[in-house]
């Protein structure tokens, strides 16, 4: 106690506007922070392994692409022929489930015009 008798933590917490703010705490980078190369043979940059384009087999042949980063791997989408909705023209789905209008030249997904309204 101090002759004036203020308690030592009255006088501790009066000073501590005095001192100056502490400094923030340096940076310090996570493993998730920085770039690292996939782990898995044959992904590529973005950790899936994607499988390369084949001839036309009458739409029979449908192959996974797998998110190799996922632990287990999982299956992200799945590629193929398919036939389109609106010409039944084959052409290669990059996914046979959300694909369903030929690209390309004479393509019908540029005929969409239901966005444009």
């Amino acid at each position: 106690m101090l002759a004036d008798g203020d308690p030592a933590w009255l006088v501790a917490w009066r000073d501590r506007d005095r001192q100056p703010a502490p400094s923030p705490p340096a940076k310090v980078y996570a493993p998730k922070d920085t770039f690292s190369f996939p782990a898995k043979e044959g992904a590529d940059w973005q950790g899936m392994i994607v499988p390369k384009r084949w001839e036309f087999d009458g739409c029979l042949r449908r192959e996974p692409v797998v998110d190799a980063d996922a632990s287990p791997p999982r299956v992200v989408r799945k590629m193929g022929w398919h036939r389109c909705l609106k010409c039944r023209r084959p052409f290669f789905s990059e996914d046979v489930l959300r694909l369903r209008l030929c690209d390309g030249a004479q393509g019908c997904r540029e005929d969409e015009d239901r966005f444009t309204k």
